[in-house]
């Protein structure tokens, strides 16, 4: 994973663990500690994979050894989405190839979502891997997969173009490969012009349930 502070106070997270940025621990790990970073020396997140992927989801090689390595790394993962979503700052995605499973999910957590036009695959592959979806998982996908692709996308399993993606949710645009890293860094400039203490009011109003509720299925009662 790489973090840079680029002009203009945008902190860039790229994700590079591997072909396929398979998300695991230690990545979900590092990825937290930069979003900490970020709220401290940064106006907005800029967050990306490289060409081709975004991120293939969860390491299913961890998943291969055992519930307990699983959990841990599920656990972190969860974890990870909830700190994104409720980052002070506003977050875009940059999503430049495929996003599957827990990629989807990064996707969802944050503000804007820009992704290459091609022949490109977003899918949550759950069912047909025969994975359950947790209680975070499933507020995610509910609150901001279109209703009408519920049944198709969540449980179904069915794979979205980036074009379908946009019009569905999983992405707010999709545009010209080469453009991605441009227009994301663009929209995320745009936001960062709001009024920064009045952005982060709004946002963590209007996610205000959808918070609670992943908070509760995470930490319980503690």
């Amino acid at each position: 994973m790489k973090y840079e502070l680029l002009e203009g106070g945008i902190a860039k997270i790229s994700l590079d663990n591997g072909k396929a940025n398979a998300v695991s621990f230690d990545l979900a790990q590092e990825f937290m500690a930069n979003l900490d970073r970020a709220k401290t020396e940064s106006k907005g997140v800029l967050i990306a994979g490289h060409v081709g992927i975004f991120s293939a989801g969860f390491d299913l090689k961890v998943m291969a050894t055992g519930p307990e390595a699983a959990h841990k790394m599920v656990s972190a993962g969860m974890l990870l989405l909830e700190k994104i979503y409720s980052h002070p700052h506003p977050v875009v995605v940059a999503c430049e190839g495929h996003a599957i499973g827990m990629g989807v999910f990064l996707l969802l957590v944050a503000d804007y979502r820009i992704g290459a036009s091609g022949e490109f695959v977003l899918k949550l592959p759950e069912t047909a891997i025969d994975m359950p979806f947790n209680a975070t998982l499933r507020i995610l996908a509910k609150t901001h997969i279109d209703p009408l692709h519920h049944t198709r996308a969540i449980i179904q399993s069915q794979g979205y173009s980036p074009a379908e993606a946009a019009v569905i949710g999983m992405l707010d645009e999709a545009v010209e490969a080469d453009q991605v890293q441009d227009k994301a860094l663009a929209k995320l400039t745009e936001l960062c012009e709001l009024p920064s203490a009045r952005y982060e009011e709004n946002k963590l109003f209007m996610r205000a349930e959808e918070i609670q509720a992943i908070y509760e299925s995470l930490h319980g009662d503690n």
